[in-house]
């Protein structure tokens, strides 16, 4: 953003992902690639040493108050800062990509925006905000949960009365459960269509007393109608290992992977429409 000094917005938006060659400026576009295994993209984050940050946009703020005025209490979403940081690339002083850089050294200064965004939700009366950490499906050395513990810790205190929750999407969280689970929020989220072992984590570790569990039972990145009988078996004995006052029903993941609604697929066979469940009827099957 700086590179384009009072130029920010929808024009930094569009040379981030497009390039720009005007006025002087010559920059090419950042790389992008797939988010995790979906067919989606994002735009990959780069760090050097140079790097700062800063509150560029209210807009998860502005949005929830929209929503709030036409009588909606939602959710905030934020990708948290620990994905945000190793979904990234680093650069050295000169320009050139360094694959050892150390993201993780950028978590104290990150997590003062995060702690801004996240005062001015709680400032406005957010019930819940939500940080996603996708990055707890893969493997995670032990500074990496040491700087996900730090990091909701710092959260948690600037919290006040909004409560937190962390969740996760498109697999397992094997050796990070533990620290997950731990840390001081009130929620946490885990994906248990593809992520298969999930429910045996919790058996194995528990669920700390006082905190809720979020289970995505609902795909949230197919387009077929959900399998109630599983899926109220699966929750039943989540119920049973954490109580079922503590249970959340959710999808796996976001639905922007999913079409919105199958009502508007008029051209559809009827048998194969009865197949099908789209975003809107995906919240119909977790409802």
């Amino acid at each position: 953003v700086e590179t384009f000094g009072p130029r920010t917005g929808t024009v930094t938006f569009f040379a981030m992902a497009r390039g720009a060659q005007d006025d002087g400026i010559d920059v090419t576009a950042m790389e992008m690639t797939k988010w995790f295994d979906t067919n989606y993209h994002y735009i990959v984050p780069e760090f050097d040493p140079t790097t700062s940050f800063r509150l560029a946009s209210t807009k998860p703020l502005d949005e929830y108050l929209e929503a709030r005025e036409a009588g909606i209490e939602t959710v905030p979403v934020l990708v948290g800062p620990l994905s945000y940081l190793l979904i990234g690339k680093g650069f050295d002083a000169d320009g050139a990509l360094d694959h050892g850089y150390d993201r993780l050294a950028l978590l104290p200064a990150l997590l003062d925006v995060y702690a801004e965004m996240l005062g001015r939700l709680r400032d406005a009366g957010a019930q819940w905000v939500q940080f996603d950490e996708p990055v707890l499906v893969q493997d995670r050395s032990s500074e990496e949960l040491a700087a996900l513990q730090t990091a909701y810790e710092t959260l948690s205190s600037q919290s006040g009365e909004t409560s937190l929750l962390v969740t996760t999407y498109f697999g397992d969280v094997d050796e990070a459960y533990p620290t997950l689970s731990n840390l001081p929020v009130e929620a946490i989220g885990l994906d248990f269509h593809r992520g298969l072992r999930n429910a045996d984590l919790v058996r194995e570790h528990g669920l700390p007393d006082g905190k809720s569990l979020v289970a995505g039972v609902v795909d949230g990145r197919n387009i077929w109608i959900n399998d109630h009988a599983a899926s109220l078996e699966l929750l039943g004995s989540l119920g049973a290992l954490v109580g079922a006052e503590r249970l959340v029903v959710s999808t796996s993941c976001s639905l922007i992977h999913a079409p919105i609604e199958i009502g508007r697929e008029d051209r559809l066979d009827d048998e194969l429409k009865s197949w099908l469940a789209f975003a809107n009827q995906k919240v119909d099957e977790v409802a």
